[in-house]
């Protein structure tokens, strides 16, 4: 009898550690996880660098986080004047993202920085995932023209992230 219960036991495990493996980590999409910023570079409307400056350590607790039911959030270190490094993100609702052959990683929702308010579809206009998916990059262009639609100014913001 002790060793039917044994056998019974063993089949028991297996059976729970099959399903508790069930591959879907083979098929979670490579964005998920978290993503610690690694650089920012700013480059004028030509592509040419106007400024990489090495990170401060506050700059380096930037990060993004995608869940794998398709949830997004982040956090945006910033420095005030006493020099206190400090979470400017006060919230995030509907953060979500999403993937699409034709148009690539698209992040969606509403962040409050401080007393902005800012629409997340707008962050970056290309998300990509490089080097065995193991580097994001995401990169806005920012123009501002005047009242007439002449060109003023204009960069291109480039961010990588590491995945941790």
């Amino acid at each position: 009898m002790k060793k039917l219960n044994l056998l019974i036991g063993i089949l028991i495990g297996f059976i729970i550690l099959s399903c508790s493996n069930d591959g879907s980590s083979e098929n979670q999409d490579p964005i998920v996880g978290d993503w610690k910023l690694e650089s920012v570079t700013i480059l004028d409307l030509n592509e040419i660098p106007i400024s990489e400056e090495p990170l401060s350590e506050c700059e380096e607790r930037n990060r993004m986080i995608f869940s794998s039911d398709q949830s997004y959030t982040f956090s945006k270190f910033n420095e005030n004047i006493n020099g206190e490094c400090y979470d400017s993100v006060q919230s995030i609702s509907e953060g979500n993202w999403s993937y699409s052959s034709t148009n690539g990683y698209q992040i969606s929702g509403i962040a409050s920085f401080e007393v902005v308010i800012t629409n997340l579809s707008q962050k970056y206009d290309e998300i990509i995932l490089s080097n065995n998916n193991s580097l994001l990059t995401g990169r806005k262009e920012y123009r501002f023209v005047d009242a007439a639609g002449n060109l003023i100014n204009g960069s291109i913001l480039i961010e990588e992230y590491s995945k941790e």
